[in-house]
């Protein structure tokens, strides 16, 4: 498994960033793992909130996302973002599709069509992409803590091999920012049993959860291995000067992962 720090941190046009090393090799493929720098929210969305549901400015909000646009060279009307319901539900887009759903109430996208780019929304939350290399098929994925009990992201990926004949050893693999499990606190009553070896009970009915290690785990058990994964380790709460974090701050900003086909 290839594992980034904040040494691996990007920067264009004042906009900082991540990036998987494998997937940027990759000439059809552009994507980024973004902070909240470089954009233009005042405090307490300072500064790149992507987000338009937390009691930011809309010209803001309109202004951060035109200048991602701008910085990695795609058309802002083909950027999809999802109306996240932290669920499980997979929004499919096969080449050529034409019209969207009236509602994209998803928590995962998967396409194979040109010039489409998925958007994923976070402040904590696990931000997930997959790609297949050979049939030029992405997955954007929401994975918080109930999506993470229902197995969204293997969903994801069974998606991929069913509906576009991928092959898991073909998929590389990346893991944005999130909460860690030096901050991820839960209760009892919403705790899964399976997580225990990914968690730590600190007290009674309160345990200590690491979602990147329990979706990684999660994908083991359908084919994929170590090598095709790439994690960004940075607990977003600990990094709240770098990443927008809900559970730090309350009334915060969103930052924006993307992947598309170009």
């Amino acid at each position: 498994m290839t594992i980034l720090d904040r040494s691996a941190l990007k920067t264009k046009n004042d906009l900082s960033y991540f990036e998987n090393p494998e997937m940027a090799g990759i000439e059809w493929i552009r994507h980024a793992f973004l902070t909240r720098k470089g954009g233009v929210s005042l405090p307490p969305y300072h500064s790149l909130n992507m987000g338009e549901r937390n009691g930011d400015r809309e010209e803001h909000v309109l202004k951060n996302r035109s200048l991602v646009a701008q910085t990695f060279c795609f058309d802002l009307g083909r950027l999809i973002l999802l109306h996240q319901k932290q669920v499980d539900d997979i929004l499919l887009l096969k080449n050529p599709f034409n019209v969207l759903p009236p509602l994209l109430e998803y928590d995962a996208t998967v396409t194979d069509s040109p010039n489409t780019f998925l958007g994923i929304l976070t402040a904590d939350c696990l931000p997930i992409f997959a790609v297949d290399k050979r049939k030029k098929v992405v997955a954007a994925i929401h994975a918080g803590r109930q999506g993470t009990a229902l197995h969204i992201t293997t969903k994801v990926l069974r998606t991929m091999v069913e509906e576009f004949n991928c092959s898991p050893k073909d998929l590389i693999i990346s893991l944005g920012p999130s909460i860690g499990p030096c901050c991820y606190e839960i209760d009892e009553e919403v705790f899964q049993p399976e997580w225990e070896p990914f968690s730590t009970s600190f007290q009674s009915g309160k345990w200590m959860v690491d979602l990147a290690a329990i979706n990684i785990s999660q994908m083991k058990k359908i084919g994929i291995q170590e090598e095709q994964i790439c994690r960004i380790d940075l607990c977003t709460r600990c990094h709240h000067d770098l990443l927008f974090s809900y559970r730090k701050e309350g009334q915060t900003g969103r930052q924006l992962s993307f992947i598309g086909i170009h």
